[in-house]
């Protein structure tokens, strides 16, 4: 297991799983080092993330401004991972309710933008409707049974 921080494991393994959803260690370990001085302050975790994930939204900004049209994409992707993994650990409030209405608004820019065209499904549940996000055939072909 990467261990980010030493004593909590918690944190560790969301650092690992924002990474193995496309955020970049560079990135992250810029933000989270001084977080390893104050470990299990969620406000200052909450605050670490969304300056991540701020950074990148800004940056995905220009890009588009300047008609980089993939690197925003990827940009507004990696900014909706950083705010939904700080969220994750944010106690209910107005810190998180922002944090995850801006990683919505953050993944549907970069599906907008996207190179290939993402479909969102809805499936039907017992508790609700379950939403997803499917990547259709690039091909006429029909299946083989």
């Amino acid at each position: 297991m990467f261990w980010y921080f030493e004593a909590n494991y918690m944190w560790s393994s969301v650092v690992a799983l924002a990474m193995m959803a496309g955020g970049q260690l560079g990135q992250i370990d810029r933000f989270l080092v001084p977080l390893r001085k104050v470990e299990g302050d969620t406000a200052e975790w909450t605050k670490a993330w969304d300056y991540m994930a701020e950074e990148q939204k800004e940056l995905a900004a220009q890009d588009l401004e300047k008609g980089y049209l993939q690197s925003a994409s990827a940009r507004y992707l990696r900014a909706s991972t950083y705010f939904l993994t700080g969220e994750r650990q944010t106690p209910p409030g107005l810190a998180k309710t922002y944090s995850y209405t801006t990683a919505l608004e953050c993944f549907a820019k970069s599906i907008e933008l996207m190179p290939i065209p993402l479909e969102r499904v809805e499936i039907p549940s017992p508790d609700g409707i379950l939403p997803g996000y499917l990547i259709p055939a690039q091909t006429n072909r029909r299946p083989q049974s």
